[in-house]
């Protein structure tokens, strides 16, 4: 099978890279090579989703899945606002563009939970969509074009509104260290302390990367198409269950907490459904916290060696 991954070197990416290279012909397109993978199986093209005419040249063949994981979701950044609905939305939508030129059998696109746009609760494929950010409005103008191409082209496709994935980053020189997990691991490892900015209060559904990857494996060989699913674990942890699973790797008494006492929030749970992924696919979700923490760190301590 003849995959292509979009953003196949990134933080999610390279997990499906990894996954599907022993099995599969994957291609990665991505705008600059962050790391070198050498397996028979990989081929990368640098192009710009942003770039129509690149972009053109880029997707020369027919692939039987396109696995779009490309995307910008540093919200803290300068103008995210404009790059936000440039990459994510006008970029799928050149993605498209070019996989109907040569043809595709499936599209997987990774959108998000945020297209919802609620903090608590219970949401499902049926709730209402009401984006509260950039990041859940661009990534529901992707879904929308995406649809739109169904109906002009009859292109196949699987929409995966994604919660909190996790899982130990392929190379230290990851722009990702501002996931919680990751970020919660280097605050211990750099200072002994960790510093929460609020209550630690917040309840939120975290998946496993490993557990998306073979998600997305099942996918690619069901016959689902031309739907859209919630890709949640069902596993609800608190930043304070993070934290005490974290500071549990190294001794607690060893790392110092500090938590913002002041922030009275007192957040209410909210529930992703995954009752309808699970009505197409045969399978377990797995809590690997503790696995990827010891996994992170080892990451940190081998480039602390060098």
């Amino acid at each position: 099978m003849k995959i292509l991954i979009t953003g196949g070197l990134g933080n999610l990416g390279s997990w499906l890279t990894k996954h599907f290279l022993n099995d599969h012909q994957v291609t990665v397109l991505s705008r600059n090579e962050s790391f070198s993978i050498t397996h028979p199986n990989y081929r990368f093209i640098q192009a710009d989703l942003t770039d129509l005419e690149l972009l053109r040249d880029a997707v020369d063949c027919y692939y039987d899945v396109c696995i779009h994981t490309a995307s910008f979701n540093e919200h803290f950044k300068e103008n995210y606002a404009k790059d936000a609905l440039l990459i994510n939305a006008l970029g799928t939508e050149y993605l498209c563009q070019v996989l109907k030129r040569h043809g595709v059998g499936k599209l997987i696109y990774f959108s998000t939970f945020h297209v919802y746009g609620a903090s608590d609760g219970f949401v499902d494929e049926k709730s209402e969509v009401r984006p509260a950010n950039d990041y859940g409005l661009t990534h529901y103008f992707a879904e929308k074009y995406i649809e739109k191409h169904q109906r002009a082209s009859g292109l196949n496709y699987v929409i995966l509104r994604l919660t909190n994935s996790y899982g130990c980053p392929s190379t230290v020189d990851t722009n990702k260290w501002y996931l919680v997990l990751n970020d919660l691991c280097r605050q211990a490892f750099r200072t002994s302390k960790i510093v929460l900015l609020g209550n630690g209060l917040a309840r939120r559904d975290y998946i496993w990367m490993g557990d998306v990857v073979r998600v997305v494996d099942k996918l690619i060989h069901s016959s689902t198409r031309n739907e859209v699913l919630n890709l949640s674990s069902g596993i609800t942890l608190s930043v304070l269950d993070l934290v005490s699973r974290v500071r549990r790797q190294f001794g607690e008494n060893n790392i110092d907490l500090e938590v913002n006492h002041s922030d009275s929030t007192k957040p209410m749970p909210l529930t992703v459904s995954n009752e309808k992924i699970m009505t197409v696919i045969d399978y377990s979700f797995e809590d690997k916290v503790d696995e990827e923490i010891i996994s992170i760190l080892s990451l940190l301590r081998a480039d602390n060696e060098h």
